[in-house]
């Protein structure tokens, strides 16, 4: 049997506003949003792949805890998109004041990486291949 990822999942205080960033920054284009789990909204979004994006509030009685948009920590750390020009996305997403972690970083081998902070403490990698 073969496992493809399906979905990334965040959990966000305002899925709508989350989804609007990404639509914005990241062409994402909303598929649904509705109540799936009872009690939460859940938007579902279309990415330029096969893996969609998926935000939704926390349901009742979940933490407050926040996770954190650094390179520090166990478990999921982040997710990554590919980009054609790194330089340029991170020019853009810095005129328009989105924080930058880490910046354009050249790898052996000659892909390009940077990471951003989305919202809602999501640390996102943006990859160049290599030419």
């Amino acid at each position: 049997m073969t496992y493809a990822i399906n979905h990334v999942h965040i959990r966000a205080k305002d899925p709508h506003v989350s989804a609007k960033w990404y639509e914005k920054f990241f062409g994402a284009q909303m598929m649904f949003s509705k109540e799936i789990m009872p009690g939460t909204i859940t938007i579902s979004l279309a990415m330029d792949g096969p893996v969609r994006l998926n935000i939704s509030t926390a349901p009742a009685g979940s933490s407050d805890e926040r996770g954190n948009a650094e390179l520090n920590h166990l478990g999921l750390e982040h997710f990554g998109f590919s980009v054609e020009d790194v330089d340029r996305e991170i020019q853009n997403l810095e005129e328009s004041a989105v924080r930058i972690v880490m910046p354009v970083t050249e790898l052996i081998g000659g892909a390009k990486i940077a990471y951003i902070e989305g919202p809602d403490d999501v640390l996102i990698e943006l990859v160049q291949a290599p030419e």
